[in-house]
């Protein structure tokens, strides 16, 4: 097996509707190691270390360079060819990164990983919609309509005065939560009343 071509040096390009607002920062170093090992897959040790030592020449090469310099990318792609030659050197055969370890380890802490951020978008997507059915239970209208039902539902509606009725207009704008609250306390009044009513089931 030849030794891989070297690794171009640029940064896989983003597009830019994603690149504006990523959910979270590249961790490059986990992505070099990510390389290496699809690229060592069936490597022998030999062509491992060789690899390696082309990996150290790059890394050497681009020290001097300010805009890479700098890239988690290089010492992690060294760092994780040394790994993989000295599997190798311990184990004998060809790499394979579905019995190695150290990468069945990460994986599954990626997935748990994921695993949690899903349960918290989850959880903040019902807090936002629990958010939203509140705000319209207090919105102005809805409120106004709940209060004129109840009250016809209890009877009261036909009776009240213009001023009374004024006040059942003008309570849901100024005061939501107390129009609220004065919906269910008509509510649950009425209910008890039904139920202290001769004949009602006791």
């Amino acid at each position: 097996m030849s030794t891989p071509a070297p690794r171009s040096h640029r940064r896989p390009r983003v597009p830019a509707h994603r690149a504006a607002a990523p959910r979270e920062p590249i961790d490059w170093a986990k992505v070099g190691r990510r390389l290496v090992r699809r690229r060592a897959r069936g490597m022998t040790h030999p062509e491992a270390a060789a690899a390696l030592e082309d990996a150290e020449l790059q890394q050497h090469m681009v020290r001097d360079h300010e805009d890479i310099a700098g890239d988690d990318r290089g010492p992690a792609e060294v760092a994780e060819w040394a790994r993989i030659v000295q599997l190798l050197a311990d184990s004998g055969g060809v790499y394979d990164p579905d019995s190695d370890a150290v990468v069945q380890d990460e994986l599954a802490a990626d997935a748990e990983h994921e695993r949690a951020r899903q349960l918290e978008d989850e959880r903040s997507l019902q807090e936002e919609k629990a958010e939203a059915a509140r705000r319209a239970a207090l919105a102005p209208d809805v409120l106004r309509h709940a209060l004129l039902r109840t009250l016809l539902r209890t009877g009261l509606l036909d009776g009240l005065s213009e001023d009374e009725r004024g006040a059942i207009d003008r309570l849901p704008e100024a005061d939501p939560a107390a129009a609220l609250a004065v919906n269910a306390l008509l509510a649950r009044a009425h209910e008890a009343g039904q139920g202290s009513r001769p004949g009602a089931a006791s």
